[in-house]
């Protein structure tokens, strides 16, 4: 154990788990060093919403398991941050909206129980975009907040797991679940330089976490390597679900689809240059990159899953809008609102298993898809559309159940990171979890370097 990091401070989830098991660090100084962490920089970043008060406390009980030799697995003992449409027992769920009260949870989601049943400690809730609408980061009841990249000027963290994802670019916590609806998960991990790791539909339970599109959500995680992730992952999927699909052994070569110019048409030429460099890194390392041809422009399933996302989205929230408009910020509310005049249900659920059928049979040459993950670095909160969510080259995964994850692979000139996105076929989440780990490595990104600098953040 590096004694400069006498708490954890600055080490992967990985990292903490041996240091952990081999008795170099305590539960209790890792979640303190956290704790004391979020006090000095989070009234800056703005990342948690609520904190959790039994901690500490926690972290005592997980240090006396390990020297009794019970502990409970390899995440006992860490810390772990929650976007706040999860229920955690004891603490109010308020999804970024004042329409909810601020009532304790009377029970965790099914996710958040089953980490805290492998040991890991609650830090407490991060903000998110109100209900989970939003790629931005930038419409919740609380504080927008702050892209840590970049100390000198507000700059948007991304949507909707936007304290997720600050929270662990920040070394606040080393581990966040978010969940995404169509690159909630993905999009803050590329605008805060970390992995984002969206899973295929189905294999992580959704009891518990405020629903906004049954159609496309999905719990996912946000750390600061794939290992992180897979590790929390695999930790999930044993209270129940498997990931089956295809295998891969480390170092075959892979077949990588790579996006034709027109589909970049949105993106700047910085972001352009970084995503074909990083190809050639990967071309390098011996996979074998060819142009993927998509039956459809992604812009055109980004539309159609929008379109979808809001029908459902107003069947679950219109009537509580509707009752109460004055509760709910203008952007979110007008977006739910709009699902009310979409086409049938029935219409858009069978066109998008059409498009499912065409993706799946245009995906037999590949066995994943790279694509940037947004089309430019973190902007100016001051500078936000709102009218042009970043999610683009994200929906298209949630539209058509594919498991995505994005990398960070470069900075801009700005000085803000760059994100790479895979998309694998449904249920191979093993197989891109893999080789987003070889990625990771051939890649050698200059981001997590210097990460480090992010512990301290001007005020």
């Amino acid at each position: 154990m590096d004694a400069c990091n006498p708490n954890g401070s600055g080490l992967t989830l990985s990292q903490l788990a041996t240091a952990l098991a081999e008795g170099h660090l305590s539960s209790e100084a890792v979640v303190s060093g956290c704790l004391d962490r979020i006090r000095r920089d989070d009234p800056t970043l703005n990342s948690f919403v609520a904190l959790a008060d039994d901690a500490l406390s926690l972290a005592q009980e997980s240090d006396a398991r390990r020297r009794s030799g019970l502990a409970r697995g390899p995440l006992d003992g860490i810390p772990l941050a929650v976007k706040d449409l999860f229920d955690v027992a004891g603490l109010p769920t308020r999804g970024g909206s004042n329409a909810r009260p601020p009532t304790p949870a009377p029970a965790s989601s099914w996710p958040v129980k089953r980490l805290q049943d492998a040991g890991m400690i609650v830090l407490g809730k991060t903000a998110t975009v109100e209900l989970g609408c939003g790629g931005w980061g930038t419409q919740s009841a609380s504080p927008v907040p702050r892209n840590p990249w970049n100390a000198g000027e507000h700059c948007v963290p991304g949507g909707s797991s936007s304290g997720s994802a600050v929270a662990v670019a920040a070394g606040l916590a080393p581990i966040a679940l978010g969940s995404d609806t169509g690159g909630s998960v993905r999009i803050p991990a590329g605008f805060c330089g970390i992995v984002g790791f969206k899973p295929s539909p189905g294999l992580v339970p959704l009891d518990g976490v405020i629903p906004y599109s049954p159609t496309h959500d999905v719990v996912g995680l946000l750390g600061q390597t794939v290992e992180d992730v897979r590790i929390v992952f695999t930790s999930l999927l044993q209270g129940g679900g498997t990931a089956g699909g295809s295998s891969w052994d480390s170092g075959a070569p892979l077949r990588i689809g790579d996006l034709e110019d027109a589909e970049l048409d949105t993106v700047t030429p910085e972001i352009q240059a970084i995503y074909r460099a990083a190809l050639a890194k990967l071309a390098h390392a011996g996979h074998r990159v060819g142009r993927f041809r998509s039956p459809e422009r992604l812009e055109t399933y980004s539309a159609l899953a929008g379109h979808l996302a809001l029908y459902e989205a107003y069947t679950i929230h219109g009537a509580a809008i509707e009752a109460t408009p004055e509760l709910f910020g203008p952007v979110v509310r007008n977006r739910i609102l709009s699902g009310r005049v979409k086409p049938p249900h029935e219409v858009m659920i069978a066109e998008r298993r059409q498009h499912q059928r065409r993706f799946d049979t245009a995906m037999r040459g590949f066995d994943v898809i790279a694509l940037p993950t947004c089309p430019d670095g973190a902007i100016a909160v001051s500078k936000v559309d709102e009218d042009r969510v970043p999610t683009v080259f994200t929906r298209f995964a949630n539209y058509l159940d594919l498991p995505a994850l994005s990398i960070p692979i470069g900075f801009t000139a700005r000085g803000m990171p760059v994100g790479l996105q895979f998309a694998a076929r449904r249920h191979d989440d093993t197989m891109l979890l893999s080789f987003a780990t070889e990625a990771e490595r051939a890649i050698d990104s200059p981001v997590p370097g210097q990460r480090a600098t992010l512990c301290r953040v001007a005020a």
